[in-house]
């Protein structure tokens, strides 16, 4: 699978209009515009062509939900997240997900800080701090894939995230209990954890952290003490 960021978009749009989600022959370019029409958006099929191969490569979040809604798949698809909907399932753009990402962050971080992180590392271009706090006040609602991008990357997400109410349940659980662990100070629990948390479930790892804030909870072992030497008594 290419990866994220490296013409996955292009290569999923190509290979759904090669073999569209029930339908035995392609679906061409003029085909999808007018599916899309239908649906209340605005794709031309010049543009759907320059998309399939890679010669644009930075559309809306609109327009991947346009794209989506036409080839009957969730718009997280065409990101590397799952491709099938669920039953009456309805995606759209989560506009809680980045103010959710800048509240689970460690340390205080601001606009400028994630601005400045994603437009030095280059790789999905820039974004300014005004932008973001756009996005985060929700005054502005349809980033560009490249954004998209470039915030999960800085955020340690999957894309998908900004999509997938399902997949971000998930994430925010797991983020959630990481922040609860640097917080009871077992630092170096947490980078383990980090490691192994493709290894656990979440019912392992949330009693995991129940077992550590309640051994640390004051007073809970008065009766251990640590001599001069180290040795637990």
């Amino acid at each position: 699978m290419t990866r994220v960021g490296e013409g996955l978009f292009a290569a999923v749009l190509d290979d759904l209009c090669r073999h569209p989600p029930g339908r035995r022959r392609r679906l061409s370019n003029v085909e999808l515009s007018a599916a899309i029409r239908d649906r209340g958006g605005d794709i031309g099929h010049a543009y759907i062509a320059q998309l399939r191969k890679g010669q644009k490569d930075n559309p809306t979040r609109q327009a991947i939900e346009d794209l989506a809604g036409a080839l009957g798949v969730h718009p997280a698809y065409f990101v590397g997240g799952r491709r099938e909907l669920a039953e009456g399932e309805r995606p759209t753009w989560r506009h809680e997900a980045l103010r959710t990402l800048f509240e689970t962050t460690q340390g205080a971080v601001s606009p400028e800080d994630v601005a400045g992180a994603i437009s030095a590392n280059g790789r999905f271009g820039s974004i300014s701090a005004s932008y973001i706090r756009e996005l985060l006040n929700g005054v502005s609602d349809n980033p560009r894939l490249k954004h998209i991008l470039g915030l999960s990357e800085h955020f340690d997400v999957p894309p998908a995230y900004f999509f997938d109410d399902r997949l971000a349940r998930w994430v925010d659980t797991e983020r959630a209990d990481l922040v609860q662990l640097r917080e009871l100070g077992v630092v170096e629990f947490v980078t383990r954890l980090a490691g192994k948390v493709p290894e656990l479930s979440q019912q392992t790892r949330r009693a995991t952290i129940q077992a550590i804030a309640d051994a640390l909870e004051p007073g809970k072992y008065e009766g251990w003490f640590i001599q001069r030497d180290g040795d637990p008594r």
